[in-house]
Order: C-alpha cells, then structure tokens, then sequence
C-alpha cells in the first residue's frame, strides 16, 4: 500500500539531517512504494530570521558556551518545575504560530499518513493543530534528551538510549505501545554493513601499515579546529584525513594552510564517511549523537573532543562510562593523546570493542517498521484506544504545570 511519510529537521546541525536523510533512504527501502518528503524547517522561516537562528547558534554555543549552558539548564524541564522553562517553551510556541504557517499548507498538501521530526523547532505549533490528526513522532538524535523533544503531545518517541527512555519515564511519558521506544539513533543503511579496516583502505589507497587519523572538522570553525590540526602536524608518520562536513569556509582555510604538510589531507563534504572511519586508526570528533553511533557502528576508537554544555556533554558521558572513547580537554593535546593511544595497543582494542557493543545500526529500519506497522493496525482498526495509563497525562499548551488527557472525538486514536 502507498503511504507518505514526512521527515522534518532543522539545519541548525548537520546531525538532525543526517538522521531525516537516514529514515527515509530506510523507508524507500523497506516500503518501496511509498513516499518519503525530507523538508527542513528553517526553510519555513524568514531568510532573514533563518540566518539569526545559524549565526546565533554558532556565536552562542561556539563563543558563549557559558550562557548556552544557561539556556539549556533553564529550557530543560517541564513547565511548573522551574519558572524559566514555562517561559522559554511559550517564547518557543509564540515563534512557531507565527512563522510555520507556511508548513501547515505543505502537509496539507501532501496529506502525509505519518510525520517523522528530528528536531522540535516548530513542533508545538503543530501539535497544537495536528494533534490526533496525524501521528507525529520524534526521532531523538542524541544519548540523551531535553524537554521540548518530550512534548507529551507527540504520539511517539524515539531515542537513543534507555537513559533518554528515563528522563521520558521521569516525564511520566510510558516506555509502551504508546510511548518510547529505544531502537538507537538512525544511521545511513551503508553503516549496517560496514567495510572491515582492510576492505576501507583498500577503496581508499592507503598502505595498510600506515597508522591513520581522521578528524571531522566541520562543526567547530576555523580557531578552535586550528588548534587540534597544529597538534598533529610533526606527526608525519602519520595520514591524517580532516573532512570539513560541507563548511566552505574552513575547508577553503584548512586546504590553503595545510598544503605544505604532505601527511595532511584536508577533504570537503564525503559521501562514504563510513570507509574513513573503518579505515582509521582513531577517529577525533565532536560528541554530537549521530557522530558517536556512526563511529560505534565500524567499531571506531573515538577521541572526543570538547563537548558543549548540554546534550553534547551528556553524550559524551555517556560513551565515556562504557569505556568507548577518550576525552580532550586541551586541544593542544590532541597530538599527544592519539600518538599515547596508537602505542597503548590494549586501551585501543578495548575502546573498540565498547564502541561496537554500543552498535545499533538498523534503528532506523525499526523506527519505519513500527511507524508502518501502527498504520497498519489504525487501517484495521486493530489500535485499541488510548487509556489514561498508555499514554500518559498530557500537558496543555497553555498551561504551567497543569495536567490534561487529551480527547479528540471523531479523530484517529494514535
């Protein structure tokens, strides 16, 4: 049967569309006669609005990281717990009423049976029009979550972790039929079977004794990655590999400087980001989710480094306390930490084999199986009525704390 399903994300990271570009090369493979719409939000937004939301991001999170952990700590919580957060989430619903119009139109005309969202931006608009219309899910792209991607309007999760199923749990937001569910982050159908590390280097041209390095660049700007790659350049032994993740700007920066070093290769935006890190002796990345799960799914040895306040710490820790990576915290260091690795010989054997226990590269083919099969059920009407117990009590928009169960008559009960 022919069904659409739309994927939203929000360009604000590379992650979120990652993970949107993952669920649907997954739903035109599981469900090929269907049709899967990728749209990022941002795009609903004024060109002018869109690039405040970028170069704010980035200035905040990059410049500022002090009041981005602020804005974390007081956006996340539920509304009634602590003042601020009521505050910020009615900020967060004002702005979506008034610039998302635009996306009511598209899904109007697509009529979408189901909609996938990577990213909240824009959601509790929609869930306040949409809401037992037509499903919507969230799709966590992290280890962990923060409260708006657990509106308790959505009519599922998916996350990363079973501590991202907690903090749900926390929420009283049920780990059932109706609630969480935790099948990992989704990734690329190329990273369920990975090249083994003699398959990767041989598509790539490089020696088998060679030890090698891959940095992904892209997410930190041109300071900060200067820093890590001067570290490494008297390692000339070494092949190092700098993939700039579609940034123009630094990639330009990096190509020109670090021309004259012969063990330095400074690439734009790769397609097959799985056969470097298979191929690599030691990955140095930012510990955003997507990033980790790739690495995890080849096995990878990670060295993290410096993670922002919020989700990107929280994954940090997590991979950290299953003896997955190692963590930077002088990125004049990193030089040093990879050559102490790369002669350590048992640390890194053990960081990858925590890696790839923490490996679920088919999240993504479960996540369409589920959202298929619960269509399935509503067509037969199979899907049992939601109880008070199975879905959880609801929280109103409007509201600071008080508590709902929503009752749409007339209205599918997903």
């Amino acid at each position: 049967m022919t069904r659409r399903i739309a994927v939203f994300y929000a360009s604000t990271g590379a992650s979120h569309r990652t993970a949107a570009d993952a669920l649907c090369g997954w739903c035109r493979a599981l469900c090929p006669e269907s049709e899967a719409l990728r749209k990022d939000l941002l795009d609903y937004v004024p060109m002018a609005l869109r690039a405040c939301v970028a170069s704010s991001h980035f200035a905040v999170t990059r410049r500022t990281p002090w009041l981005w952990d602020r804005l974390y700590r007081d956006t996340d919580a539920a509304p009634g717990r602590r003042p601020l957060s009521a505050f910020w989430n009615d900020i967060h619903r004002s702005i979506s009423k008034t610039y998302v119009k635009r996306l009511f139109s598209d899904i109007d005309a697509l009529n979408p049976h189901a909609i996938l969202t990577t990213h909240f931006l824009g959601m509790s608009a929609l869930l306040d029009k949409w809401e037992h219309r037509t499903p919507i899910y969230f799709v966590g792209t992290d280890y962990a979550t923060h409260s708006l991607q657990r509106d308790p309007r959505f009519d599922g999760w998916f996350v990363g972790s079973a501590e991202a199923a907690r903090q749900h749990r926390a929420d009283n937001i049920p780990t059932s039929d109706y609630g969480v569910k935790d099948f990992g982050i989704p990734l690329s159908r190329d990273y369920t079977a990975p090249p083994t590390r003699r398959e990767a280097r041989r598509m790539l041209g490089i020696d088998e004794g060679k030890r090698m390095v891959t940095v992904m660049a892209g997410a930190y700007g041109i300071p900060r990655m200067d820093t890590v790659i001067d570290s490494m350049v008297d390692f000339s032994e070494w092949r190092v590999e700098i993939i700039c993740s579609e940034d123009a700007r630094t990639y330009e920066h990096m190509r020109d400087k670090y021309y004259p070093f012969r063990h330095i290769t400074v690439r734009d935006c790769v397609q097959n980001t799985a056969d470097y890190y298979a191929a690599s002796d030691v990955i140095a990345i930012n510990p955003n989710g997507v990033r980790i799960a790739e690495a995890a799914a080849v096995g990878a040895a990670m060295l993290l480094l410096d993670p922002l306040p919020g989700l990107e710490r929280l994954n940090c820790d997590y991979v950290l306390e299953r003896g997955a990576a190692r963590r930077v915290f002088d990125d004049r260091s990193v030089g040093e930490q990879i050559s102490e690795l790369l002669e350590s010989g048992g640390e890194l054997g053990r960081m990858r084999s925590n890696a790839k226990a923490l490996s679920r590269p088919e999240a993504g083919k479960h996540i369409i199986l589920h959202v298929m099969e619960r269509l399935d059920m509503v067509e037969k009407n199979e899907l049992p009525k939601r109880s008070d117990a199975a879905c959880g009590a609801k929280r109103g928009p409007e509201s600071d704390g008080a508590l709902r169960v929503t009752r749409a008559k007339g209205k599918r009960p997903l």
